[in-house]
């Protein structure tokens, strides 16, 4: 089964999708705008588990590109040490300068897998 890593710029957020064969972001938009969907899938996992309460308005954008490459190769690394299993649909996400979440030294907070 081939996986493929796909990444979702959002304003604030870089999020990686491991899509495969079973499970594509097609399939999880159903015509809807793909970075609609899956910003409003972030908000809500980043909510539930009390990560950050992030409210859409509140959000800060940031369209630092070296940071945005930054989060890129982190969550690359990220997936490499911790494969994915193959039959799940996994998002992995690294938060952008946000003032709500905890931040390391280099502006980007932690890989957090969904």
């Amino acid at each position: 089964m081939k996986q493929e890593i796909r990444y979702i710029d959002l304003s604030w957020a870089v999020v990686a999708v491991c899509e495969s064969d079973n499970f594509t972001l097609s399939q999880l938009a159903r015509g809807e705008q793909t970075e609609q969907v899956v910003e409003r899938y972030v908000i809500g996992y980043l909510a539930f588990w009390q990560i950050a309460f992030v409210e859409k308005e509140r959000l800060v954008p940031c369209d630092d590109e070296t940071l945005r490459a930054v989060a890129r190769s982190k969550i690359a690394r990220y997936i490499a040490e911790h494969p994915p299993v193959q039959h799940l649909p996994r998002f992995y996400i690294v938060l952008l300068q946000q003032p709500s979440a905890p931040l390391e030294p280099d502006g980007t907070t932690r890989v957090y897998q969904v």
